[in-house]
């Protein structure tokens, strides 16, 4: 009697196993070929693959770096080995915004282009000047609320660039055009918005005569006007805007106790920082900023989608290329390993979840969410 419970109970067992592999083959689904994603701010992907809940993430910096130096993750990839040189954030202006305050757009823009260069210029020179390559890290650790180490790492991953040429237009059209064939925008979104082509969308989505106004300008001794100016929440992408509103470096000159954008002329204010790009769109399409510095890609996404007139906005000018990466645990060493794992991303219409989609494709896996 109990051996052929046993004979029975195996065969129940083989028939289980054999129904599971048949579903799972007309599903067409397999961990060797599926990544999944999940939803997770790159400022809890460190402590969710030290933990086991994810197996990576795709982030920025300084959390890329902050993964890194804290031994539990590694880079499997970064964006710019992906997409080089390719554009990750932007200042964008609310076009009704920019019409009606043409000078206090290139007032802002003019703060941000001499913070870039003070950036650029402080960590070329940061052996002959190493009491301003210290301030500059002690900024970005304020801000980002990681150590010196994670900054100056960040720095190495990263360029922080203002100028808009052909090569950031033609990243811009591939990321469109990458949306739509994703179906997280549509062709018929960019007619709506009154383009004729993905290409006559950038080329107005895109506007650098504020940038060319900002070069023949002069500082100011009065205030121009007011700006509201939206950020992310610890995103060093975005170092100039933390150098613009800076006013201890400027103890002992002619500028004390004005930061940049004073010296522009702007008065700047802020709602709290943002924790993605979308969000920074929403606060656009709610009236609750004037100018902000978000992703690209979100940028695009919501500029089409959400098509009303505070979504309608304009890039004035670039934040920084590249500075992006997949993080992984350190059980993942190759590409190949990421079948069947689980990675956090700040969400779709984020550059970095389009890289996922992207770096997917390209290597053969299809994308899911995680628990679908």
């Amino acid at each position: 009697m109990d051996k052929k419970i046993a004979i029975i109970a195996v065969a129940v067992v083989a028939i289980v196993i054999i129904a599971a592999y048949a579903v799972t083959m007309m599903n067409g689904d397999s961990d060797d070929d599926t990544i999944y994603w999940l939803a997770v701010p790159p400022v809890n992907q460190k402590d969710q693959i030290a933990q086991g809940l994810i197996d990576g993430g795709v982030s920025w910096e300084p959390y890329c770096s902050d993964s890194i130096l804290s031994g539990d993750a590694h880079a499997l990839m970064w964006s710019g080995e992906f997409w080089p040189d390719h554009p990750c954030c932007v200042v964008a202006v609310s076009a009704e915004f920019a019409e009606d305050n043409p000078v206090l757009v290139a007032r802002t823009i003019a703060a941000h282009m001499e913070a870039t260069n003070w950036i650029l210029d402080t960590i070329e020179n940061k052996e002959n000047n190493a009491e301003n390559y210290t301030n500059l890290l002690q900024m970005g650790a304020a801000f980002s609320g990681r150590n010196t180490s994670v900054v100056a790492a960040s720095m190495e991953h990263m360029t922080l660039i203002y100028d808009m040429n052909e090569q950031f237009k033609n990243y811009l059209v591939n990321f469109t055009e990458d949306f739509i064939d994703l179906e997280q925008t549509s062709n018929a979104s960019v007619t709506a918005r009154g383009y004729s082509s993905v290409e006559d969308f950038v080329d107005t989505f895109v506007n650098d005569s504020y940038m060319t106004a900002a070069a023949t300008l002069s500082k100011s001794d009065t205030i121009v006007g007011t700006v509201r100016l939206g950020y992310l929440n610890g995103d060093l992408h975005q170092f100039a805007r933390v150098v613009a509103t800076n006013v201890t470096m400027w103890d002992g000159t002619a500028y004390e106790g004005k930061n940049l954008f004073t010296q522009w002329g702007v008065q700047i204010t802020s709602p709290s920082p943002y924790a993605n790009g979308p969000a920074v769109m929403l606060a656009f399409d709610t009236d609750v900023i004037d100018m902000g510095y978000l992703g690209s890609p979100p940028a695009i996404v919501k500029h089409l989608n959400v098509n009303t007139a505070n979504s309608d906005i304009r890039i004035v000018a670039q934040a920084n290329v590249e500075g992006s990466a997949i993080i992984v645990n350190n059980d993942i060493l190759t590409i190949e390993d990421l079948g069947g794992k689980t990675l956090g991303t700040p969400g779709p219409a984020s550059i970095q979840h389009l890289m996922l989609l992207a770096f997917a494709e390209e290597n053969g896996f299809k994308i899911k969410l995680s628990g679908t």
